[in-house]
């Protein structure tokens, strides 16, 4: 089976500086953490002139919107999330997302390439069996704040007119 980073799609107009309130304290993006966090939660944001919302943000932790939540149930019902509501106060534009906290799977392979200094992935390649069954899910100790999708799970998102995501192939042993 096929697996991808999904990304946030730098090339559109998207909203920068989320969470400029501090509405959200990132150490509590944890499993762990969740419980302390409100259902759903309000956080300002920047946006430039035309605004795109994407299906997947990124930065700076990953949210996700209905179409993609909706199929992340689908392949996952035991995962917990949390509501996020961007808001512009100048304008009063709005977006809702949710955080979903994914399994953190330790997943790179031996065979995964490094840079010469060694803080660096140059090629990933994951572990078959350390992966399991997993459809959607975040790789424990990567340094993108991204996660990752198995072929038939973007299938799902992508016929349900999913935009705005940039799809990088990575390689399975």
């Amino acid at each position: 089976m096929k697996y991808f980073l999904m990304e946030t799609n730098e090339k559109n107009r998207i909203p920068y500086n989320i969470n400029k309130n501090r509405a959200i304290d990132i150490r509590m993006l944890t499993k762990e953490g969740i419980n302390k966090l409100k259902m759903w939660n309000v956080v300002e944001m920047e946006i430039p002139m035309e605004v795109f919302f994407p299906d997947l943000l990124c930065r700076p932790f990953v949210m996700v919107s209905d179409i993609i939540m909706q199929t992340i149930m689908m392949y996952d019902p035991e995962v917990t999330y949390r509501g996020i509501k961007l808001w512009h106060r100048e304008t009063g534009i709005n977006a809702s997302y949710f955080i979903p906290f994914l399994d953190e799977i330790e997943c790179l392979s031996e065979q995964t390439q490094y840079n010469a200094a060694g803080n660096r992935i140059i090629r990933t390649i994951l572990s078959r069996k350390k992966i399991g069954d997993a459809a959607v899910f975040r790789i424990k100790g990567y340094d993108k704040n991204c996660i990752v999708g198995r072929l038939d799970f973007l299938e799902s998102i992508l016929r349900r007119g999913s935009r705005g995501i940039r799809l990088e192939e990575v390689e399975v042993d």
